[in-house]
């Protein structure tokens, strides 16, 4: 167990902000993109009757996989709010049975 225990709220938004913000903003983004990318050309570019189906079924389940994965990243977030907010609570609510007492 630590020694010492120190939170930069500040820090901690920051952070969770900045993982929320490039799974919204630049991971999926890119990955819907690439996907758009990958369907042309399987449509107008690659076309095999039995292979392009079959590479553009792989394409989604691995597009799917990648988002998925992704937003775990968000998750994670999640938790760095969560352990700042369970913190925050612990401490006001010793505060308050010292004050009380």
């Amino acid at each position: 167990m630590a020694a010492n225990i120190s939170l930069d709220y500040a820090e901690i938004e920051r952070v969770c902000g900045v993982l929320d913000d490039a799974v919204d903003n630049t991971l999926v983004p890119r990955m819907k993109e690439a996907k758009d990318e990958v369907d042309a050309l399987l449509n107008t570019g690659l076309v095999l009757t039995a292979t392009s189906p079959a590479l553009e079924a792989k394409y989604e389940t691995f597009t799917t996989n990648l988002i998925a994965g992704a937003e775990a990243i968000k998750e994670y977030a999640n938790q760095f709010k969560e352990i700042k907010k369970s913190i925050e609570n612990m401490d006001a609510d010793m505060a308050e049975k010292i004050n009380a007492g």
